[in-house]
């Protein structure tokens, strides 16, 4: 896999928005990434990429769609969807082709986001407040109603980030050669990005390091190399049933480094995400880097087992908390297990719905967490109308987990089934779930060898089951069922055992049953299609079996609780839990809920390509932070301190001569000015001669103000620490800002003494 450099220079002031504002201050707020500094997502990257790659192929094709095109779409993938309603003309005939380019979102670099991690207010002066009018065509003046506020990202910034090519290492050298020509070139041509680039906003440069372009290897080419089609991996018969004596465990720990979508349902132009990444999303790249024809064998026959992803509670993958744990309705503290407790008549009791919990122990307090998700909002924009419109797919929003969650899962297969240290090779970077090619999905994997789980027997004759996973089993004609009869037929199985479901009596006491259904709609992503739906019983659900005929040993309940039960077990259904502590306690209320902070992991990654010096970057910034507080603390200083700053009496000086002090300080650019020190040796030549009108006190306090460097500092009390990043860098900063600060606090004096005077004449 070929990695690439990017780096972005922003060369005026930029927008990408969020599709969000704030009621009242602002119409369109920039995104921000978790740091909460501004950044291009991959998808509005790609866009921008993509179209400079297609006016390179029609150039390179002769102004139509020719062979230049089908590296196009190796690189950027087919447009199914467009191609579907005539938006796009489509030359490429089968299955559609996923991106060959994996793009990561451009962020700032390391240096300067560790720099501004604590201090907020400079991230603040990352961006501004731009206002902005609709213009009526027919008055040429502002349109009523059609004012607007933007926020935008100051220019000069340099934001950096990763690209991907998959596979690389099938190309030939004319392939490379071909391949990195179009990047390069297309990069070249990509002037703007985000929005309002029409209009000078989101001016820019792309620049592509890690794979240099030969510019004349396209001299007198006519026609590219042939575009490299994927080989189909070798297939194994798989084994004849499952003999497995014994178990191979690897535990992987999954650090999200960007948003994980794991697809759960399409809602209109809304993306929705299970708070869970399922092992069946997990299985391509759990394959893809055992890379061993006997372990795709294994997951077709249902020997290697990959479990859902789930959010990490005290170093343990959580578990779907189970149906049987309840709340009163408002009191998500008071935790109660409905198999072993009742709560008081006439309380409404409310499953803990979308929390996960962890390990528990007799005597311990039961933890409870839920897995943060995030929303983000994208659009596909119009080649001819430049906005997004709905014929194109318009303006769509994801919801995604996190980014800096951590998550848990395990891979699971027979033992001696593929060579020693097979658990190391799942450690890396993976790219899982929907939109992975624009960024999405970035996961730091590690990987470590774990032993099985010690299981027991149930301490009774009565199995109390937990199912950890959405479980599919089938009825005598092969048929999806989720009635706990079939459940119990498949289970007994697994155990050797015959099992009979207990029914819930439906007192209003404990129950022995609380289970849910659950259908989902999975997708075919290379055919861009739906599969058929599947009608599971739901994660959480918890059923109770009375042992008919046999003894359930405590080897067969650990195998069945590795292996699972039902269909599809390699993709992480069927996963089971039988007598776990939680189903076997009284809680009386005592619970830990706790939310997980996902901003604890850091996600965006280190760049080493990232400029060494970061100063001129964050310049800019500090200056604008500076100038924010000024204003800020003048506003303030003037309604509560005009004393301390204009000195007592200052109300008796007449508003003529105050409007000359405005006069001098409107000119004034230095401590040291002349001008400054000739205006008071005048103010006190008048009020000799004339017995007023400046009284001493306003005088010292002016001459302190005016020509003392450290006065209105010392007045102003900003926060200096938090404002700068270099050391000396509040030192330059006053001297640079001095005459803006004495202006702006002198000013807004004399305003708020204006207006307060004016309310006195009024009242």
């Amino acid at each position: 896999m070929t990695r690439l450099r990017l780096s972005v220079t922003m060369l005026s002031d930029w927008h990408v928005g969020s599709g969000t504002g704030r009621h009242g201050f602002l119409d369109r707020a920039v995104q921000r990434d978790p740091d909460g500094l501004p950044f291009v997502p991959a998808k509005t990257l790609a866009g921008v990429w993509r179209d400079g790659c297609e006016t390179v192929a029609y150039a390179l094709d002769g102004g139509r769609r020719g062979p230049w095109h089908s590296w196009l779409d190796w690189l950027f993938g087919t447009q199914p969807a467009l191609e579907a309603r005539g938006v796009v003309e489509g030359t490429h005939h089968g299955p559609p082709r996923p991106a060959a380019l994996h793009l990561d979102s451009l962020h700032f670099p390391a240096a300067v986001t560790a720099a501004l991690r604590e201090k907020p207010l400079l991230r603040q002066s990352a961006t501004f407040v731009k206002p902005g009018v609709a213009i009526d065509r027919e008055t040429g003046t502002a349109a009523d109603g059609m004012l607007r506020f933007e926020e935008m990202a100051r220019g000069g910034a340099v934001l950096v980030g990763t690209a991907e090519i998959a596979d690389s290492w099938r190309l030939t050298d004319d392939q490379v050669h071909c391949a990195t020509a179009l990047l390069h070139a297309a990069a070249r041509l990509v002037e703007g990005i985000g929005g309002k680039r029409r209009r000078g906003a989101g001016r820019c440069r792309l620049d592509v390091g890690g794979l240099a372009a030969d510019w004349r290897w396209l001299q007198g080419r006519d026609h590219p190399p042939e575009v490299p089609e994927p080989t189909p991996a070798p297939v194994m018969a798989p084994p004849a049933g499952r003999t497995a004596v014994g178990w191979e465990i690897a535990d992987l720990r999954l650090v999200l480094r960007r948003p994980l979508i794991a697809h759960e349902q399409t809602m209109g132009n809304s993306v929705r995400s299970a708070e869970f990444v399922p092992g069946r999303t997990l299985l391509p790249a759990v394959l893809q880097r055992l890379n061993a024809p006997q372990a795709a064998a294994a997951a077709r026959a249902g020997d290697l087992i990959v479990t859902d992803a789930t959010i990490e509670i005290d170093g343990h993958p959580g578990r779907p908390a189970p149906l049987v744990l309840v709340h009163p309705k408002g009191r998500s503290e008071r935790a109660y297990n409905a198999m072993c407790e009742t709560m008081a008549a006439g309380t409404q009791a409310v499953p803990y719905e979308g929390y996960y919990v962890g390990e528990y122990e007799h005597g311990r307090l039961l933890r409870l967490a839920v897995c943060p998700r995030s929303e983000h909002t994208h659009n596909t924009i119009d080649d001819r109308f430049q906005r997004p419109v709905e014929a194109v797919g318009g303006l769509y929003t994801y919801q995604a987990i996190a980014a800096g969650t951590v998550l848990r899962a395990q891979v699971r297969v027979p033992s001696g089934l593929l060579g020693a240290g097979w658990q190391d090779l799942l450690a890396g970077t993976w790219r899982v779930g929907r939109a992975r090619k624009d960024g999405y999905g970035l996961t730091d994997v590690s990987s470590a060898v774990a032993e099985p789980r010690t299981s027991s027997a149930p301490p009774d004759g009565r199995l109390r089951v937990w199912l950890l996973s959405d479980t599919l089993v089938t009825d005598e004609r092969l048929r999806p069922s989720t009635d706990p009869i079939h459940l119990a037929a498949e289970l007994g199985r697994a155990l050797g055992v015959e099992l009979r479901p207990v029914s819930d009596n439906g007192s209003g006491g404990a129950v022995d049953r609380a289970s849910e259904t659950r259908r989902s709609d999975p997708w075919h992503s290379r055919w861009s299609l739906p599969r058929a739906s599947l009608l599971a019983l739901r994660a959480g659900s918890c059923l109770s079996f009375d042992v008919v005929q046999g003894t359930v040993t405590a080897a067969a309940v650990q195998q069945v609780e590795l292996a699972g039960v039902g269909l599809r077990r390699a993709e992480g259904f069927g996963q089971v839990r039988i007598a776990d502590p939680i189903l076997h306690s009284a809680f009386d209320g005592a619970c830990d809920v706790t939310s997980v902070d996902a901003s604890s992991v850091q996600p965006v990654s280190a760049d080493s390509h990232a400029p060494e010096d970061v100063s001129e970057l964050v310049r800019v910034w500090e200056e604008a932070a500076w100038r924010g507080e000024i204003q800020r603390a003048s506003e303030t200083a003037a309604r509560e301190r005009r004393h301390e700053i204009l000195g007592n009496g200052y109300e008796k000086v007449p508003s003529s001569q105050l409007g000359a002090l405005r006069t001098l300080i409107t000119g004034l650019d230095d401590p040291s000015s002349d001008r400054a020190t000739e205006w008071l040796k005048r103010v006190e030549t008048v009020r000799t001669a004339r017995q007023a009108p400046w009284p001493d006190d306003v005088v010292q306090h002016l001459r302190s103000v005016l020509t003392e460097p450290r006065t209105v500092w010392q007045l102003l009390r900003l926060p200096e620490d938090s404002l700068v990043v270099e050391p000396g860098g509040a030192a330059r900063l006053r001297r640079s800002l001095w005459a803006e600060a004495v202006r702006t606090l002198v000013e807004d004096c004399l305003t708020a003494h204006a207006r307060s005077a004016d309310a006195r004449e009024g009242g």
